[in-house]
C-alpha cells in the first residue's frame, strides 16, 4: 500500500474517491498543458501526488508521470533538441540521479525538499541582484557545469524531478521555447529511467502501482498536445518571464507546503 500521510487519510473519509480521483487527473492535466508550453509545471506537482500516494511513494509515481510526459514531448519536439548539450548534462547527472534514488529509499524527503525550494530561490535571484562581473574562464565554467550536472541529478532522485533547478540554467544558457522544451524533456527522459530501477529496488515503486499509473500516459499525451500550440504564440520575453515566476513560486512552496 502507498504510504499515507494525515492530511491524504483525513480527506479520504470525507471526500469520495471518484471526486479525489477527478480532481487529481484533471490538475495532473492543467500542469500537463504548462509543462509542455512552458517547460516547467512538473515541480508544483510535486505535492499533490504526496497528497494523493502519499510521501515516498509519490515521488515515484510523479517519476512515471515524468516518464510518459517528456516521451511525449519527445515525440513532437525531437528536430528542436540541443543534443550536445543534453548529453553533457546527463553525463554528470546520472550519477547523482542513482545516488539520489538512494538517499529517497534510505531517509525522509522532507528536508532535503526545502533545501531544493531554498537553493532554487537562490539560483534564480541571485543572478538579478548581484553586480555584473566578468565573466568566469572556460575552466571555471566546465567545473561549474559538471558541480551543477551532479546536485541536478541528486535532486532528482530524491524528490523525482530537479527541473526547477535545471531551467535556470538552460534559460541563462538562452536556450528557449521549443529548444528549451525538447532539450528539457531528453535530459528528464533519460535520468527517470535509472531513478525508477532504484525505487523499484528499494520497494518506493512497487510493481504494481507503476503498471496502475498507465493513464498518466493519456494526460500527458494529451497534455503535450495542447502545450505545444500554446507555445507558438509565446514570445521569447514572455517565455523567460513566466517561467521565472514559476520557479519562484514552485520553490516557495517547496519550502512552505508540508509534505
Amino acid at each position: 500500500m502507498p504510504d499515507s500521510g494525515s492530511l491524504s487519510s483525513a480527506l479520504a473519509q470525507v471526500v469520495p474517491e471518484s471526486a479525489r480521483t477527478a480532481a487529481f487527473v484533471s490538475t495532473v492535466l492543467v500542469f500537463s498543458v504548462l509543462s509542455s508550453a512552458l517547460g516547467i509545471g512538473g515541480a508544483a506537482l510535486l505535492p499533490l501526488f504526496v497528497w494523493h500516494y502519499g510521501a515516498k511513494t509519490g515521488v515515484a509515481v510523479i517519476t512515471v508521470y515524468f516518464l510518459f510526459q517528456n516521451l511525449s514531448k519527445l515525440l513532437l519536439l525531437w528536430k528542436h533538441i540541443d543534443f550536445a548539450l543534453a548529453w553533457k548534462l546527463v553525463a554528470w547527472a546520472t550519477p547523482g540521479a542513482v545516488a539520489g534514488g538512494v538517499l529517497l529509499v534510505a531517509i525522509p524527503a522532507r528536508h532535503a525538499q526545502q533545501f531544493l525550494g531554498a537553493g532554487i530561490l537562490a539560483m534564480v535571484l541571485l543572478p538579478r541582484l548581484l553586480p555584473r562581473r566578468r565573466p568566469p574562464s572556460q575552466r571555471l565554467r566546465r567545473i561549474g557545469f559538471a558541480s551543477f550536472g551532479i546536485v541536478y541529478g541528486v535532486a532528482s532522485g530524491v524528490l523525482g524531478s530537479g527541473n526547477a533547478l535545471k531551467g535556470p540554467l538552460l534559460t541563462s544558457m538562452g536556450v528557449l521555447k521549443e529548444r528549451y522544451v525538447g532539450t528539457y524533456a531528453l535530459t528528464s527522459f533519460t535520468l527517470n529511467v535509472p531513478k525508477l530501477l532504484v525505487y523499484h529496488q528499494g520497494g518506493v515503486a512497487p510493481g504494481h502501482l507503476l503498471a496502475a499509473s498507465w493513464p498518466l500516459l493519456l494526460v500527458s499525451l494529451v497534455g503535450t498536445f495542447i502545450g505545444k500550440r500554446m507555445l507558438r504564440h509565446l514570445s521569447e520575453a514572455w517565455f523567460e518571464r513566466v517561467t521565472t515566476t514559476a520557479f519562484v513560486l514552485s520553490a516557495l512552496s517547496m519550502i512552505v507546503l508540508p509534505t
